[in-house]
This record gives structure tokens, C-alpha cells and sequence, in this order.
């Protein structure tokens, strides 16, 4: 046996409007009320953010039928690109904060279980996914929403203004907020301007818009929490001259109730610039936006962070080790959230997922119940030729699960925690299944197919993987590096190896990057010194040269079931007992060298000699005494 081999069995044993306003009243109240997933942690966005999280419970009573509009987001936390967009959304949701009576900004994690319905009644297809709901929307077949096709700030301003103008022109709204986006004909006047407004209403602010652009919608929506003024657009340069607006220089006027005009120019040509010009014309009139309330964000519990970072410590600890908590994590992400979430499955995705469970039918990690569980799921979804629709794929789970309960032994992730819950996880979860499966078969004689686990693995995440940039990556990656030309389950190991590292070496740095984990070529010389050929190839400034047997003796070991931890697992009575009786053979043998084993053998002889060298003592004194006692019964 190898060092490596044997330093492994050893360890085997032993996530500029904030100075300019706050949330308004109804706004605040919203983010108040709004329900977070199950666990508050989870999720790209949090109480300190502009976004209001929406989850199964507030999302119809929040976007549907209501008078204001709403940008919605449909993200999975562990989408890598759903993270990297995530700061852009909540600038996007900062930037608009000023829009909140007319439009707000929210977002809804599909990666929690709860949300699966809506996300699936909403067809989303991939993340992130942006979509407008309109005042009064309802969603009907084929109309879940209009799509934003864009993550550029400003372009996401743009088209909602564009929309929110439609809106306004095509229907009608009980919003007393909602501004009048007609533009100014040659038949207003100064005068006019204040006819059907308030009281409340001190100024009128009149906008030149140039043709094909929404400067003026922005500007009217951001004024919106201003009542004592009132905005209107103007086009038609003539018009525009009658309230001593130069379109080139002096593009905004402000005229009173007395008739007086004065004309402004802002800092540059965009809605916030000019909407920032009139805030401070109408501050030196000691004129303010309706009174605000801060909305104070909520700390981590203290105990949650001390038991996540206990976690963190053992993974640094044990860093090649493979927990039994994270291979459940997977499966239990894939059939409840993953595949329960997809509206129909049919065609290419019914035969990759009859394969996947199929595959993990047979390599499956799960106890007794949980075998139960993927033997009778697969039985229940091979059955089915034409099509499957998720709802009825999730309604079959929870029944066995219900009949079969308890079937996962852990709730949470261990090798795979992050040092935020917006990090790793599912993903490093998925990667290890993967790796475990490929391991488990190239150890299985009863298959001979190469390619059962990585077909599995490539058609599960062609058609169902949650993060849609990491799916195309994946697939693309697959096809350069010959994914289908790989002629052994031993060389299936290595191939499924050598592409996570090239994941991990395109993702080092990247935003997505846990600092707590830093994505490194694995394994580690300090794990595995034989996998590596030289010792310069250790170096990260070079091209490391591999020892791809020791590679696969390595990976084989670190993925035998008998080697995965049980570290963190909460009900290890659910789990198969083998793994602990042969732990507890394997002490045995590491405690007692043969030398041992030879001495105890002489010692074992040497106490039967004695033994029978007493016996035959004891016997022959008690021979000794009988003619004695037979002498005086003579005598007698």
C-alpha cells in the first residue's frame, strides 16, 4: 500500500439614491410584510436591500391585480450568473426606489422548495429572469408577463419607463400616484396646467422629451414621491417654447400657480440628472418628499453563524474529505427543486431523467428508505413514454416520501458549506454526487457501459440544472473535450475529474468564489503528493503535470462509500451499518502490526501449557493421598 494510500486511510479513520431617500410608506410596509423562504438566510437578497423577496406565500397578493406594476426577478441562488447580477439588481432596485408607488422591484428565489409552483406556473426557463407585471396583471396560457432581455441598469430604466408610459395610455388606474404621461399640446397653457390637480400641487415641472427616447416618462416616475409637483412631457419644440424651454440648453421649466416659469438645466441628459435638478430647486423652496421611515435590516442569529463557522473548520480541516450530508443535499435539491419545478417533461428531458434515476437507482448514497425511495420514483417515471408534468412528478415524491419517511439522514450541507449561505453548495454538492457515481461505477462489475453515469449527468444538466450559463458551459465544454468518445468507467472517472478543475480554473476569482474556498486544481500536493509527477509541477505559475493513476487511486479511495464522513449527519440510524462495522475492522488491523499477533499466539500457547502442566500438578498429589486414607481404613 502507497503513503498516500495509507496517510488517507489514517484521515479516514481519526453573498446615488440611498443618500437621496429611503423607502416610502407603502414601500416600507411591503418590505415589512413580505415572507422569506424558510430559512431567512438563504436567497441574494436580504432586509438591508431595496428588493422585496417574494415567496409562494405574498406573490400573488403582491403582484397580481394590483394598481402599481412590478419588476419581478425569477433567480436560483446558486446560479452563478444570478449571483454575479445580483448587485446590479439592487442598484436596479435603489435606482427606481423613488418609482415605488408606480412600480416595485422584487424577486423570488426558485431555488427554495416552496417557490417550485410559481416558478413552474410561470414557465421560467432559465436564470435570471426578468419580467414586467402591469397594473391589474393576471397570468393567463402564454401570458406570464413582458420578458427584459437586459441586465444593463440603464437600459432596464429605460424599457420600464416605456412600459409603465404604455400602461398609462392604454388603461386606466385607481393610483392617485400614477403620473399623466400625455404629452403637452399647443392648446395647454400655463394656466391650464393646474386644471384636475390638487391643492397639494404647487409647481408644475415641464419636460422636454426628444423623440424616441423615455426621458420624460423617468423624470415623471421620479418624481413620483414629490405631491406638491406635478410632471408633464413636452415633444413639439413650439410647444416647448411657450413654457421657455430650449430643448438644447434650458430642457426642463417649472411653472407656478401664478403663472411664472423658470427654466433649469441639468448636469447631463438622463431622467436622474434632471429629476436631481428640480429635488434641488424645490429643497431651496423648503419643499419635501412625503416624510420616510428607515428600514433597519436584521442580523444573523449569533448561534447560526457559530455553527456555520464550526462547519467551515472541519471542511479545512479535512479538505479531501467526502461527507454523506452533502451526496444527500444533492439528491434531495435534484427531485424537489430542480425536476419538481419544470412545467412539462417530455421528449429529450423525460429520457434524461428516466436515465438519471436509473443511474442513481443503482449507485444511490441513501439508507435503507432512501433506496426505497429512487427504486420506486424511477419505477413511477419510466412508466410514462409521452410526457410528465413536474406537478405530478412532486405530488408522486411527497407521497412516498410520506410513506417511506424518515429517508434523509441530514439537513444541511458540510463539505460543501460556504462562508455565506449564498456560496457553494448545491453545486459543490452536485459535483460530488457526480464524482461519487462515477467511482462507484468503475467498482461495479454488473455494468459495462462507460457512459452510463456521465450520459446522466450531461442529460440532467442539459435539461433540468437551475443555473442556464453553467449548463451551457458545461455543454460545450463536454463536446471539446469528447464527452462521448470515452472508452472506459475508470478513464469516465478521470474525464468528469479533469473538467471540474477546468471549471475550477475558469471560476478562480470570479465573483461567485467563496474566499473561505478558493477554487484550486485538486487535489492539493498536501493531499495527494504521489498525483503529481515533479515537484515543479506543484507550482501555480505552471502547467501541472499529473500522475493520472495516482489521480485515480486517489479518487477511488477519498469516494469509497466505507471512506465517506458522517460528520454533521443528524440521524445516522437511517444510514446502511457496513460502513461502521468496517471503520471498526480496519482500527483493528491499523491497531495490531503481525508482530502483535505473533507474540499473542506464543503467549496463548504458553498459558495452555501452563494450564495443563497445573491440571496434571494437582493430579498427581491427589493420587499420592489415596493409598494413604486407604491404609487407615484397613487399620480400621
Amino acid at each position: 500500500m502507497s503513503a498516500t494510500h495509507l496517510v488517507i486511510l489514517a484521515v479516514a479513520l481519526l453573498v446615488d439614491f440611498a443618500s437621496a431617500g429611503v423607502p416610502l410608506p407603502r414601500y416600507e410596509a411591503l418590505l415589512k410584510q413580505q415572507s422569506a423562504p424558510s430559512d431567512p438566510t438563504l436567497g441574494l437578497y436580504d432586509d438591508g436591500d431595496k428588493v422585496i423577496r417574494l415567496s409562494v406565500d405574498n406573490f400573488n397578493a403582491t403582484v397580481l391585480d394590483q394598481n402599481r406594476g412590478a419588476l419581478v426577478e425569477f433567480y436560483n441562488t446558486y446560479c452563478g450568473h444570478c449571483r454575479r447580477f445580483a448587485p446590479t439588481y439592487k442598484s436596479v432596485a435603489e435606482h427606481l426606489l423613488p418609482w415605488s408607488e408606480v412600480l416595485i422591484v422584487a424577486a423570488i428565489d426558485c431555488a427554495a422548495e416552496e417557490n417550485n409552483g410559481v416558478c413552474r406556473n410561470y414557465e421560467v426557463m432559465g436564470y435570471p429572469t426578468l419580467r414586467y407585471l402591469g397594473p391589474g396583471f393576471q397570468p393567463g396560457p402564454q401570458h406570464y408577463g413582458q420578458s427584459l432581455h437586459t441586465q444593463d441598469i440603464n437600459e432596464i430604466r429605460e424599457i420600464l419607463a416605456g412600459m409603465v408610459a404604455a400602461e398609462n395610455l392604454t388603461s386606466s388606474h385607481n393610483n392617485s400616484y400614477w403620473p399623466n404621461f400625455h404629452y403637452l399640446t399647443e392648446n395647454d397653457s400655463a394656466s391650464s396646467l393646474f386644471e384636475g390637480l390638487s391643492s397639494v400641487t404647487q409647481y408644475v415641472a415641464v419636460v422636454h422629451e426628444p423623440e424616441n427616447t423615455t426621458l420624460g416618462v423617468e423624470v415623471a416616475l421620479f418624481m413620483t414621491q414629490w405631491p406638491a409637483v406635478s410632471v408633464r412631457r413636452v415633444i413639439d419644440p413650439a410647444v416647448a417654447a411657450k413654457f421657455k424651454i430650449d430643448p438644447t440648453n434650458l430642457p426642463i421649466s417649472l411653472v407656478d400657480r401664478k403663472g411664472e416659469i423658470m427654466a433649469y438645466a441639468p448636469e447631463s441628459t438622463n431622467g436622474e440628472s434632471y429629476a436631481k435638478k428640480l429635488w434641488d430647486v424645490l429643497g431651496k423652496k423648503n419643499i419635501t418628499p412625503r416624510p420616510v421611515t428607515v428600514h433597519q435590516p436584521s442580523a444573523t442569529p449569533a448561534s447560526k453563524i457559530k455553527g456555520q463557522n464550526e462547519l467551515i473548520d472541519e471542511v479545512h480541516r479535512n479538505k479531501h474529505f467526502v461527507y454523506q450530508a452533502d451526496l444527500e443535499q444533492a439528491i434531495r435539491t435534484v427531485l424537489h427543486n430542480e425536476v419538481s419545478k419544470v412545467g412539462e417533461i417530455s421528449g429529450e428531458k423525460l429520457l434524461a431523467l428516466q436515465r438519471f434515476l436509473t443511474v442513481l437507482q443503482r449507485y444511490n448514497p441513501l439508507g435503507a428508505n432512501g433506496h426505497q425511495l429512487v427504486s420506486k420514483l424511477k419505477d413511477y417515471v419510466v412508466q410514462f413514454n409521452d410526457k410528465l408534468t413536474g406537478s405530478q412528478f412532486e405530488e408522486e415524491l411527497k407521497r412516498l416520501e410520506a410513506h417511506l419517511s424518515p429517508v434523509y439522514s441530514s439537513t444541511h450541507f458540510v463539505g460543501c458549506v460556504g462562508s455565506s449561505p449564498r456560496l457553494r453548495g448545491f453545486s459543490c454538492s452536485l459535483w460530488t454526487l457526480f464524482h461519487f457515481m462515477t467511482v462507484q461505477a468503475a467498482n461495479n462489475e454488473e455494468s459495462q457501459d462507460p457512459l452510463e453515469v456521465l450520459q446522466a449527468m450531461h442529460g440532467y444538466i442539459k435539461n433540468f440544472f437551475g443555473c442556464t450559463e453553467c449548463s451551457e458551459h458545461f455543454q460545450a465544454m463536454a463536446s471539446r473535450r469528447k464527452i462521448w468518445s470515452v472508452p472506459n468507467k475508470e478513464e469516465a472517472v478521470l474525464w468528469l475529474w479533469a473538467a471540474h478543475n477546468e471549471v475550477n480554473q475558469r471560476l478562480a476569482g470570479d465573483a461567485t468564489e467563496d474566499p473561505e474556498f478558493p477554487k484550486k486544481q485538486f487535489p492539493a500536493p498536501d493531499s495527494c503528493s504521489e498525483c503529481y509527477r515533479t515537484p515543479d509541477s506543484k507550482s501555480e505559475n505552471l502547467e501541472i503535470e499529473w500522475n493520472k493513476d495516482a489521480v485515480l487511486g486517489f479518487l477511488k479511495n477519498i469516494h469509497n462509500p466505507q471512506f465517506v464522513s458522517r460528520y454533521g449527519v443528524q440521524r445516522e440510524e437511517l444510514l446502511h451499518p457496513t460502513a461502521d462495522k468496517m471503520r471498526q475492522k480496519r482500527q483493528i488491523s491499523s491497531v495490531f502490526t503481525d508482530m502483535d499477533m505473533r507474540m499473542g499466539m506464543l503467549l496463548y500457547a504458553f498459558c495452555i501449557v501452563m494450564m495443563v502442566l497445573a491440571f496434571k500438578l494437582f493430579a498427581f498429589k491427589g493420587y499420592r493421598k489415596k493409598p494413604y486414607g486407604h491404609d487407615l481404613l484397613g487399620k480400621v
